[in-house]
């Protein structure tokens, strides 16, 4: 990909502004037109134009934040997934985030050193957010093991914690961000 259309996919990105996303359920296809943002007990802004789909496999609750225009092996940009339970224990068994022995939150995901997890709140719920290095591929170049940036956050809500994992391309990272500031937990 070269360099003008990544800078223009991500200017463009910027200039359209946010919206709520609308979750689809990932226990069906999705229906067509605009979902409930309440289909799993979510919601989060994005950039218009970006869509989502359930998760591929079984993975329950679980949606794709993905770009319909950007080239195929850039188009996910996130993963956003909803676990019962507190925030320390989703955050250690998806997001890799455990205590070291000092007793500092550090990812284990990622490349190289461990990267220290900090903590952030977010329309009063308590979260969890670390950005890691991480792998990408591209089909002009291969794959490289430490070319990208990924945003690995939880937050939760008492009860439910929600998971959003970024694609490591800079678009994946920008709307992730997006999507933690704004993260809303809604009637399931």
């Amino acid at each position: 990909m070269k360099l003008t259309a990544a800078v223009a996919a991500l200017a463009a990105l910027g200039m359209t502004g946010c919206q709520p996303a609308p979750v689809a359920a990932a226990d069906g296809p999705a229906p067509a037109g605009p979902q409930s943002a309440a289909a799993f007990g979510v919601a989060f802004d994005h950039a218009a134009g970006l869509e989502t789909r359930p998760c591929d496999g079984d993975m329950p609750r679980c949606v794709i934040l993905f770009d319909p225009s950007a080239e195929a092996f850039m188009r996910d940009l996130l993963t956003v997934q909803v676990h019962e339970g507190p925030l320390e224990t989703v955050a250690a068994a998806e997001a890799g985030f455990e205590r070291n022995a000092e007793g500092r939150l550090m990812t284990t995901y990622g490349r190289f050193e461990p990267v220290a997890v900090e903590p952030f709140e977010v329309n009063g719920r308590s979260g969890l957010r670390a950005i890691i290095t991480c792998g990408i591929s591209d089909p002009e170049t291969g794959f490289h093991a430490a070319a990208g940036e990924c945003l690995w956050a939880v937050v939760n809500d008492g009860a439910r914690s929600v998971v959003i994992s970024s694609s490591g391309f800079g678009n994946g990272l920008e709307a992730a961000e997006a999507a933690v500031s704004s993260i809303r937990f809604t009637a399931d």
